[in-house]
């Protein structure tokens, strides 16, 4: 029985790490700003401006990290077939059955899905 929990438990942690951003590239950057900012108190500039540049790239790596991760979440928001008239669940049956009401056609090719029922 507490072998069963515990699998609940793990499971649970996986899915938590999975839907968690990164934090440390932000904690770090912020952490070597400070500690920059306390250099150039000491009056010594160029390691300084170096080790700011560090945190500065550790923030930006970080913003990264978190928009690539908003658009992975939003490409399987794209994989649902919203429409009401063809009621498909996922987008790639209309594809391959070349839905007239959801399917972006260019030519005679079927080249990909919209959800925008004002098409």
């Amino acid at each position: 029985m507490s072998n069963n929990r515990n699998n609940k438990n793990n499971k649970k942690d996986l899915r938590n790490a999975k839907n968690r951003t990164a934090v440390w590239p932000f904690i770090g950057g912020i952490a070597t700003i400070a500690f920059s900012i306390l250099l150039l108190t000491l009056r010594t500039i160029i390691p300084s401006l170096i080790i700011m540049l560090v945190g500065i790239f550790l923030i930006v790596y970080w913003i990264y990290i978190t928009k690539t991760k908003s658009q992975t979440k939003k490409s399987k928001v794209d994989r649902r077939c919203l429409c009401a008239i063809c009621e498909h669940t996922e987008s790639s049956q209309c594809i391959q059955l070349e839905c007239i009401c959801c399917s972006v056609a260019k030519g005679d090719k079927v080249v990909g899905h919209t959800n925008n029922p004002l098409q």
